[in-house]
């Protein structure tokens, strides 16, 4: 029973483990990813772009190392048989002679060899092996042995090995190529700037005689897979162009997004239409046609609402006045006046209701609003008539919106916090791009699990009840519904040292 604790409890681990790697990454995602759409597209097509490349590089490189190798294994085949044939030759010739054919090759132009004859072995300061080195001796040492099957150099041991210019040994160990004079083949070996490799092969040619043969091996061209400089300037404007194309396109198919986004927060700002175009692609001409149909609905639902309010207001009046008038006639005084404030109870819920639709519709041309000013407005107006208001400004910026409408939200707010907890705190800062207004009363707050059942048509509880008798319960729905027609939001909690506070957040970028 143990293990079996044990291996689950190592499994949560784990899970719990991969979850919060998973998280990290994710939110290592979101941090490297632009915000906007256009952003990410063009993200991923340089993404795409550059695996792309990657790939072909890929396969291009072993493509041409493939094909490259070959072509060394064949100069390497040629040119040992051309170097140990000339070696046999050299060898077959009398003593007498061969000074006079190495003072030829010395002489001879174009050419990229170093021969003597020297009656020490030279050591060789080896470089570290690459693949076309290793290719090269590999090469020398198979034509070798096909030499060595032949009867020739069958007991001979050749060495071959490849040494830097600066580094290389001739005539004896203590002389350097780099000592000689040009007329002694200097400028056979030396390709300045460069520094290629020298391969050297040592041939023991009598007991106390070594042939010693330096070339410059192979050309180095031959191992190169870049492209020339010219096909890479071709190669990068053309990629240049495809990008900056690729850049237009992105914003050209993103436009209509953009559009889309724009239109739907201007008509949950205010509610006046704008109506797309539909055209483009299928899917933004169904998206933009329903985007469409929304608008008109809900404005058909707006002024159907206007409508029927206002026949409401109308309707309601004759039979109210009528009803006010019957109970005046009534003989009994408790009975006439139970009536009475049942009929002005209804006809304040009737008026309560039709202010609220009032309140919440106002049409009025967004302009430019200084949320401080308005602020201390208010509390200025409140503090002449008695009211505990203060007002705390940090940084703030100046919003884009309704002034009436602002001014309407942040009054009711304010009053409400004087009139249900006695005084009004309030607080304006930026955070992460919203103008954040708090709100804080010295009252007992809301019931515990309330936050949201306060913004219920009509609802009150017994305290708000007890300070404002003829309250209607609409306030906090018509602050709420002013601040979402500016794209921000109204949170209510209780604060921990007491009291009611109230939070509004409006973007900046309004």
């Amino acid at each position: 029973m143990s293990d079996f604790v044990d291996v689950g409890t190592d499994a949560t681990v784990r899970s719990k483990t991969a979850r919060k790697y998973w998280g990290r990454l994710s939110s290592l995602s979101r941090t490297l990813l632009p915000d906007s759409l256009p952003g990410r597209f063009f993200m991923f097509m340089l993404l795409l772009v550059f695996a792309s490349q990657l790939v072909i590089s890929t396969v291009w490189n072993f493509q041409s190392w493939a094909t490259q190798e070959k072509a060394l294994e064949n100069v390497v085949s040629n040119m040992a048989v051309r170097v140990l044939s000339t070696i046999e030759y050299f060898d077959s010739l009398p003593e007498r002679y061969r000074h006079i054919i190495l003072d030829q090759l010395r002489d001879m132009g174009g050419t990229r060899y170093f021969v003597t004859l020297n009656r020490d072995f030279i050591e060789i300061d080896e470089l570290p092996g690459t693949r076309s080195q290793d290719i090269v001796i590999n090469g020398f040492k198979d034509t070798l042995g096909a030499f060595k099957a032949n009867g020739t150099f069958s007991n001979r041991d050749i060495s071959i090995a490849f040494s830097a210019p600066e580094t290389l040994r001739v005539f004896n160990n203590n002389t350097y190529l780099m000592d000689l004079t040009e007329s002694w083949g200097q400028h056979t070996l030396i390709v300045e700037p460069l520094s290629l490799p020298v391969l050297v092969i040592q041939v023991p040619v009598s007991d106390n005689e070594w042939l010693y043969l330096a070339t410059l091996m192979p050309d180095s061209g031959i191992m190169s897979s870049s492209l020339p400089m010219d096909l890479q300037v071709i190669y990068l404007f053309g990629l240049t162009v495809l990008l900056m194309f690729g850049s237009w396109m992105i914003y050209v198919l993103t436009q209509p997004v953009e559009q889309l986004s724009r239109a739907a927060e201007n008509f949950g700002r205010s509610f006046e239409p704008v109506y797309l175009p539909e055209e483009g692609a299928r899917e933004f001409k169904t998206t933009a046609s329903a985007f469409n149909r929304m608008q008109r609905n809900i404005q058909h639902f707006l002024n159907d609402r206007k409508q029927l309010f206002s026949g409401i207001s109308h309707d309601l009046k004759t039979p109210l006045t009528r009803l006010r008038l019957r109970a005046e006639m009534l003989d009994d005084d408790d009975e006439r006046q139970g009536f009475v404030e049942d009929i002005e109870h209804l006809d304040m819920m009737v008026r309560s209701a039709l202010q609220m639709v009032r309140d919440t519709d106002i049409h009025e041309n967004p302009e430019s609003v200084d949320l401080e000013q308005m602020l201390e407005n208010i509390a200025r107006a409140g503090r002449s008539v008695g009211q505990k208001i203060s007002v705390k400004c940090h940084e703030h910026e100046v919003v884009t919106g309704k002034p009436l409408a602002l001014r309407r939200c942040l009054e009711n707010l304010i009053d409400n916090a004087v009139v249900y907890g006695g005084s009004a705190g309030i607080s304006l800062s930026v955070e992460e791009g919203y103008n954040r207004i708090v709100i804080r009363d010295q009252g007992p707050g809301l019931p515990e699990g309330m936050e949201e059942e306060v913004f219920q048509p009509y609802r009150r509880f017994e305290h708000g009840e007890a300070c404002n008798p003829g309250g209607n319960g609409l306030g906090l729905i018509t602050a709420r519904h002013l601040v979402g027609t500016h794209g921000g939001q109204l949170s209510l909690r209780n604060h921990p040292q007491g009291g009611l506070e109230v939070t509004l957040t409006i973007p900046c970028d309004i």
